[in-house]
């Protein structure tokens, strides 16, 4: 398996969007990166992927940093 995952392209500019709202409500509240992986247990790099609507990132992960 070559870990590339496959999904519509209507679903992947929709998690791109989803990550691009979330970068930019961040940097409006001036959260650090930092900061918010705290606050959602995880990791900055895990709150990178987020932001970059990586699919490889779980919908925990979604959901912590919007809750």
């Amino acid at each position: 398996m070559s870990g590339v995952i496959h999904l519509p392209i209507p679903v992947m500019r929709a998690m791109k969007k989803l990550g691009s709202d979330i970068n930019s409500a961040r940097r409006r509240r001036r959260v650090s990166m930092a900061l918010m992986a705290e606050r959602a247990g995880c990791s900055r790099f895990t709150i990178s992927k987020v932001e970059k609507g990586d699919p490889t990132a779980s919908m925990a992960a979604y959901a912590s940093v919007l809750f």
